[in-house]
């Protein structure tokens, strides 16, 4: 599975990802990402076939929805949550643990299998 995170989270996590060897970039870091939309970044989670880590569920949600009903080549999206994962530096590690833990689930997919999934 290949992530892109959102630009909401520290690249520090996209590149700690890539240390144990996941293939993972940040929005952030990328200069044709940093400000995109979000529909611009999920179209590009679709054409280089991401899977999109992201904390905006409310603009995300019905276009992941859709893309699930619609049989088209997505290959999923993770949401969290400030509540149970607060975004800050002291969890960056935290973030690339369980990220890791995730990927590590699903070794030889492509795609997460529910399409949905909440880090926790």
């Amino acid at each position: 599975m290949r992530l892109l995170l959102d630009a909401m989270y520290a690249p520090d996590i996209a590149e700690g990802l890539r240390t144990r060897g996941h293939d993972a970039v940040s929005a952030d870091a990328r200069p044709d990402l940093k400000s995109a939309p979000d529909g611009v970044l999920f179209e590009i989670a679709l054409a280089e076939r991401r899977v999109i880590v992201t904390n905006n569920v409310r603009d995300f949600i019905e276009s992941a929805q859709f893309a699930l009903q619609d049989a088209s080549a997505f290959d999923g999206i993770v949401f969290t949550s400030d509540k149970s994962l607060p975004r800050s530096k002291r969890n960056i590690g935290t973030f690339i643990d369980r990220l890791d833990d995730l990927l590590k689930r699903y070794p030889n997919e492509e795609h997460l299998p529910a399409g949905i999934s909440w880090l926790v």
